[in-house]
């Protein structure tokens, strides 16, 4: 043993990198919300919006601890209640928050857990 460290480029090259999710900061949220405004993914009542079900809630679609990202195409809204029942994983609810996923947010789920991934997520697949 020379005693001597490693050098930084061979300790890291040991090592996995680190993924840090992305977090908004409180102008990119307020962007993400004006972006997301509208009627609930899973009941898709306007007429309800922010009042029969409870205020509209956003929800991450890859949850924080699984390293979803705090960007637009990770986040939906939701109504109080619909919101417990897709974390609850009822499965009409997440029937239909899946059928009301746009194009980028559905990339969005492919790009972080792959092909399998809406059916991770959803249960069965689009």
């Amino acid at each position: 043993m020379s005693g001597a460290p490693d050098p930084k480029s061979r300790s890291v090259a040991r090592h996995e990198k680190r993924y840090r999710r992305k977090m908004a900061s409180p102008a990119q949220w307020q962007r993400i919300i004006e972006a997301k405004k509208g009627p609930c993914r899973v009941c898709c009542d306007p007429t309800g919006n922010g009042h029969e079900f409870g205020r509209v809630e956003f929800h991450h679609l890859i949850a924080k601890g699984a390293l979803g990202d705090d960007v637009a195409d990770n986040i939906v809204p939701v109504h109080a209640l619909c919101h417990e029942l897709v974390t609850r994983r009822a499965p009409a609810a997440l029937k239909a928050l899946e059928h009301s996923l746009t194009d980028a947010e559905y990339a969005y789920i492919i790009g972080k857990l792959g092909e399998s991934g809406p059916a991770r997520l959803f249960g069965v697949g689009r």
